[in-house]
């Protein structure tokens, strides 16, 4: 007999954990579906997106602002970074982070199954599990929380190495010497901001004629002067 639930999550991101959390406060008997293969929860806010890209600006940030430390009477002899370090300070939030959403699953009595999971009719949910096992999963209510993927731009494939997407940015395992970033939106310009201040040459190309278009005037124009200071090239259309 297929197990049965009040309310079964496709996807554990913010949209899916929180209403899981929820959900299990109000008492309801609840289900949540996770496809990412190494059953790490939290999305891609928490996996690919918001989380590790905020961790690199942190770091960023810190190291930008020691090279200043002299303005306040403090000295640091042969200040740099140590890129790996950089790198497992960010999976290391990432971690944290998603362990704190399985933390929160337990705490809720929320049931996790890894694996792929697609509607099958009327109040059924049918999951290609990560071991191989297939489960039907029978519900009351179903909520869609999938999520985003990278967007494909025809004609300009990633390879992963000289062409990356923003999943690929984030696992590079040293900084370039130089950087086009295609469309400066919230993600791109995170990127060019991480990238410049680790001493990559950074160039943000934008078709509209700002940065950051879909903002206030007002938050372009400091944006873009931000970006002067620290040496980030924009051209817009």
């Amino acid at each position: 007999m297929a197990e049965q639930f009040d309310v079964t999550i496709i996807g554990s991101g913010p949209g899916g954990y929180v209403a899981a959390v929820r959900a299990g406060q109000l008492g309801l008997k609840v289900a949540i579906i996770e496809k990412e293969k190494d059953a790490r929860l939290g999305g891609t806010c928490g996996l690919r997106g918001c989380i590790p890209t905020k961790a690199l600006l942190n770091a960023a940030h810190l190291y930008q602002k020691a090279g200043h430390f002299e303005n306040f009477g403090l000295k640091i002899k042969d200040l740099g970074y140590d890129w790996g370090g950089v790198q497992k300070y960010k999976s290391d939030v990432v971690s944290k982070n998603s362990a704190g959403v399985t933390y929160l699953m337990k705490k809720n009595k929320v049931t996790v199954f890894n694996g792929f999971g697609r509607i099958a009719g009327k109040g059924k949910v049918a999951v290609d599990l990560s071991d191989g096992k297939k489960e039907t999963i029978e519900t009351k209510n179903i909520i869609i929380a999938t999520g985003s993927v990278v967007r494909p731009i025809p004609g300009f494939e990633t390879d992963g190495k000289q062409v990356v997407n923003s999943d690929h940015i984030l696992e590079l395992d040293r900084v370039p010497k130089s950087m086009i970033v295609m469309g400066s939106g919230a993600v791109g310009v995170e990127f060019a901001s991480v990238y410049a201040r680790f001493g990559c040459d950074t160039t943000v190309v934008e078709l509209l004629d700002r940065v950051v278009p879909i903002e206030d005037a007002d938050v372009s124009k400091e944006l873009a002067r931000s970006f002067k200071k620290q040496g980030i090239k924009c051209e817009t259309g």
